[in-house]
């Protein structure tokens, strides 16, 4: 019977997907080898797992329209966050920053000329990706602003990539006390109902040091006397 009932966990899904869109798909050596590494047992404990957390700052929400202004990403390993691996990258390919994004994102074009381009930055967070899970709050965002690049780039449509999102996991754990509307699940909002430090918003890097210290609380209190499974995170994910 739980073999039957893992069988249609989101997470198996994933893995049978991805050997068929390997034969099926053309795309760089460094996407392969993130799409080719193993997938995790749904009974591994999250805490003996690699992740990288990642976050984007953007003109909007619409990965059609909008732009990415930055990106900041790090890595988790054996449950530990390693600020050694922390980027932060400005990205040059639109130099035409409203005003009021400026005001809001706290990144002027003076910052995007002296970055980098789309394609390195991208490049780099996927090559870093390899071998991990990687983890955003609200994942969608960054998923399709990832898929909408390499759509355009590449030709390549909705990589089977594994993702942790901090947003909906805490949407569930909330909705397990109580069925009320009145949570605050940004994240800013999610790390205060755990007493966590408040960081300046707004910085690709900090907010993805904030989502790497949320999901690590949010492990514990899955299983306060253990380690919660990667299949526990990821049904809360995305089921």
């Amino acid at each position: 019977m739980i073999k039957l009932l893992n069988h249609f966990h989101p997470l198996e899904k994933i893995k049978r997907s991805r050997s068929k869109y390997l034969e099926m798909t053309e795309m760089p050596d460094f996407l392969s080898d993130l799409i080719g590494q193993e997938v995790p047992d749904l009974a591994v404990r999250s805490n003996t797992l690699d992740y990288i957390v990642l976050d984007l700052e953007t003109t909007g929400l619409d990965s059609e329209k909008d732009i990415m202004l930055s990106m900041g990403w790090l890595e988790m390993s054996q449950g530990r966050i390693d600020l050694n691996t922390a980027q932060h990258l400005y990205l040059n390919d639109d130099l035409n920053v409203k005003a009021e994004t400026a005001v809001i994102n706290h990144i002027t074009p003076q910052m995007l000329a002296e970055g980098v381009s789309i394609k390195e930055a991208m490049t780099a967070f996927l090559k870093a990706a390899k071998g991990k899970i990687l983890v955003a709050h609200g994942c969608m965002v960054e998923m399709n602003f990832i898929n909408h690049y390499l759509s355009g780039a590449y030709g390549i449509k909705e990589p089977p990539l594994i993702w942790l999102d901090t947003l909906q996991i805490e949407k569930k754990l909330q909705n397990s006390v109580s069925r009320e509307n009145s949570n605050d699940f940004t994240l800013s909002g999610t790390r205060a109902r755990y007493k966590l430090p408040e960081y300046n918003g707004h910085n690709a890097l900090a907010d993805a040091i904030s989502t790497a210290e949320l999901l690590l609380v949010q492990q514990k209190r899955i299983a306060p006397r253990a380690s919660a499974t990667l299949g526990q995170l990821y049904r809360r994910s995305f089921d």
